[in-house]
């Protein structure tokens, strides 16, 4: 993808904060990578509409699908052009005054001439693009398009040539004078998280792609750690499911009802923290609950037992412990049968029943 002629592509100018824009193509790859919807507006005989959309980009074109007789479709197509814009929302910036109040965001605006797919061959592979692209092995997992879904079915190209990202960052921009003003300024991170899976007419067990959406979307501690060969990430989708699964359900005592079902629901209540080689194979893996202020529980602490006595469950455990989101949490509570003298080396101590309660 190239960055637009300045001749040809006037319309992407930015003119309000141009220094939040860019026509880098890796900057509005990113955006469009991980937008799950794009708005696609046309000028029709009844006035402007824009209408939300699944999307799918290969190399440097977008691909948009509707009916065959879908009104936006046809007035694209008549008029000649389209205008897509994709937005991630990224955090609400509240300001000392309601006139700075603003969003951190990042977005792309795309003009293009739309051309209808034609060929059977690269209409079939826009249709698994779209599925692909919001759930990444999906089209494996469910039956392809038939002829008569593709004859009902138009799919649109659009060229990303003209294109330009758009990017806030950072905090409040208060004016001077409202500086000494009483009023809490700051940013309110957001971000899109996945709930569990509400299984319909389903065979067999939750698929690949149900279980991956879950981790790319789950929470985030952030940051990872070397020790020595070994590296502690926090990035969720770089869990190998199947093999904590395994570890869990075969290995330890306290989960032997783990299953993938229950794996992939629980990852949108918790932080997850794995152990890996330099050649990615999990090694290790930690789990905490927390509401990051009042109390924590770290849980599903394993080490694969050829990577035993190496230190690797110390350094999940520090991890978890000394990480800047929950050094501030109140509480830690744990529960193990055999490994208290780990938990004592950082702190934890035994507890009596006192005012605590347990449900089996």
């Amino acid at each position: 993808m190239t960055r637009p002629d300045a001749s040809t592509s006037d319309r992407t100018v930015l003119r309000r904060h141009p220094e939040r824009g860019s026509s880098d193509a890796a900057s509005i790859v990113a955006v469009l990578d991980e937008a799950l919807v794009v708005h696609v507006a046309a000028a029709t005989e009844r006035g402007p509409l824009v209408l939300p959309m699944a999307f799918a980009r290969k190399g440097t074109t977008l691909y948009l699908h509707g009916a065959a007789k879908n009104g936006l479709f046809a007035a694209l197509v008549a008029s000649g052009e389209v205008c897509v814009c994709a937005t991630l929302l990224d955090g609400m910036i509240l300001a000392k005054s309601a006139f700075h109040h603003s969003m951190n965001y990042r977005s792309v605006v795309v003009f293009a001439e739309p051309r209808v797919v034609e060929d059977g061959d690269e209409k079939r592979l826009a249709l698994d693009a779209i599925v692909e692209h919001a759930l990444p092995g999906r089209a494996n997992e469910s039956r392809r398009a038939s002829d008569g879904e593709l004859t009902a079915t138009l799919v649109l190209a659009v060229d990303l040539t003209t294109a330009s990202a758009k990017t806030r960052t950072g905090p409040a921009i208060d004016a001077s004078p409202d500086l000494p003003l009483p009023y809490w300024a700051g940013v309110l991170p957001t971000r899109l998280a996945a709930e569990p899976a509400l299984p319909g007419t389903s065979a067999g067990s939750i698929p690949e792609s149900a279980v991956a959406f879950a981790l790319a979307h789950a929470p985030r501690l952030g940051g990872e750690q070397r020790i020595g060969d070994i590296v502690i990430d926090s990035d969720p989708r770089r869990i190998d499911v199947d093999r904590v699964v395994g570890w869990l359900a075969d290995e330890s005592y306290w989960a032997t009802d783990m299953t993938r079902e229950r794996f992939a629901d629980s990852v949108a209540g918790a932080f997850l923290v794995g152990a890996y080689t330099d050649k990615g194979e999990q090694v290790g893996f930690a789990r905490v609950v927390t509401d990051a202020i009042t109390m924590a529980w770290l849980g599903d602490v394993f080490v694969a037992a050829s990577h035993r006595d190496r230190g690797i469950g110390k350094a999940l455990v520090s991890f978890c412990l000394d990480h800047p989101r929950l050094v501030g949490v109140r509480k830690w509570l744990l529960g193990t049968r055999d490994a208290h003298e780990l938990y004592r080396r950082h702190g934890f101590t035994d507890i009596p029943l006192g005012r605590f309660m347990v449900r089996p």
